[in-house]
């Protein structure tokens, strides 16, 4: 029996045919890796040159999680379900079974299929040496791609600790509105920054040597949402921002980060 995972569609209509709202998250089921071949075709076929939306496809089997997305009209998968991660590059759809999250389910599927028992051997001593060999095989595919592919990390908690994701429409706003604004650990070339827009939009960068936002490593949609009281904004890698003292300053993951130059992206 081939391996199944569960897919969900992240700011998709049903069946990958349109791109959603930011809100939408819809679960498609659990399916083998050609139904998501063909949803990742479907994906790679959009026109996003009009949204800011980074519509996704999240695969997830056990534990493990990835998540397949658009960068510049081509398809990456990332090595967890944060845009944030690491990615492979996937030139065409069918490529998407030869990763390391398929390659080695479908390998340890048919390295585990039993085999015919050998004559003058009990069934239990050859049931033994079955699994054995089987999971030894497994193991050797696991390391092989591991090696060549880099091994998938452990998919990120959807929400931290404290945090409650508001479901309002009229509340999300107000967080928004609260948070807005462009924040940075340092007004020098090489800090972080963060540009958070009065719609909840995230955008990630670093400060250039020309006193510029260099090009985003992460933009989306944020979630809002309160922390013991306090309004944040929550991204897909977990990143969570605080509103401590807007628009002075936030809480970007465990450190406070305050009111970035305004020459530095125009927005303050």
């Amino acid at each position: 029996m081939s391996a199944t995972y569960r897919i969900t569609l992240v700011q998709l209509k049903a069946d990958a045919s349109a791109v959603g709202s930011a809100s939408d998250k819809l679960e498609h089921g659990t399916h083998p890796v050609e139904e998501i071949i063909r949803l990742a075709g479907k994906l790679h076929q959009l026109d996003l040159s009009s949204t800011k939306a980074e519509p996704g496809i999240i695969v997830q089997r056990g534990d493990k999680g990835w998540r397949i997305g658009v960068h510049q009209g081509g398809l990456r998968m990332h090595k967890s379900m944060s845009l944030f991660d690491d990615f492979w590059t996937i030139a065409q759809p069918a490529d998407i079974a030869g990763l390391p999250p398929f390659a080695a389910a479908s390998s340890a599927a048919t390295a585990a299929r039993p085999a015919a028992t050998p004559a003058g051997k009990s069934p239990g001593a050859v049931r033994t040496v079955i699994e054995a060999a089987g999971l030894f095989a497994a193991a050797l595919v696991l390391i092989a791609v591991g090696l060549h592919f880099g091994l998938p990390q452990r998919r990120l908690s959807d929400k931290p600790a404290g945090f409650t994701l508001v479901t309002s429409a009229s509340e999300s706003a107000t967080i928004f509105q609260a948070v807005a604004g462009s924040y940075s650990t340092g007004k020098a070339a090489g800090n972080s920054l963060v540009v958070i827009t009065p719609e909840g939009q995230v955008t990630i960068s670093t400060i250039g040597k020309d006193g510029k936002a260099t090009k985003p490593r992460l933009q989306e949609q944020g979630r809002a949402g309160r922390q013991a009281g306090i309004p944040c904004v929550l991204t897909s890698t977990g990143i969570l921002i605080a509103g401590i003292e807007p628009p002075e300053a936030v809480k970007v993951g465990n450190f406070a980060w305050r009111k970035a130059p305004v020459s530095v992206t125009g927005v303050n």
